[in-house]
């Protein structure tokens, strides 16, 4: 069974393409640099998600928006068991110790959504 990414890219592809109908996966994996048969494995979820260069090339490819390419970033970490992949640079980025400080805290914490909501509704008014 295909994993949540697999299913978010094939969803994607449909309709996407010049003249209406579908993103073939050869296409895709053209743009990847890849093989259709490496990316059908990834869209069957009998491989992880790629890395972040390739993910950059998809959402090219499949036209997401900004809002569709975060999603598929959130996916791509939850299949890999790992943060999402736009998210570790800027996580661990030296100049912003307090970023890592306050997820600790907040995890250890066990803190939810309800912490972080208020944080990402004021930055989102500063847009």
């Amino acid at each position: 069974m295909a994993g949540e990414f697999g299913k978010f890219i094939d969803e994607k592809r449909r309709g996407r393409g010049p003249d209406g109908g579908d993103i073939l996966l050869k296409d895709i994996a053209k743009a990847m640099g890849a093989t259709p048969t490496y990316l059908s494995d990834i869209v069957k979820g009998r491989r992880n998600p790629p890395e972040m260069s390739m993910l950059l090339k998809i959402s090219d490819v499949l036209h997401l928006s900004l809002e569709e390419q975060a999603k598929m970033f959130d996916l791509a970490g939850r299949d890999r068991n790992e943060a999402a992949p736009d998210l570790p640079e800027y996580i661990m980025d030296e100049n912003l110790p307090h970023v890592r400080a306050a997820l600790r805290k907040a995890n250890d914490k066990g803190l939810g959504d309800d912490l972080w909501k208020p944080v990402y509704d004021a930055i989102g008014k500063k847009e």
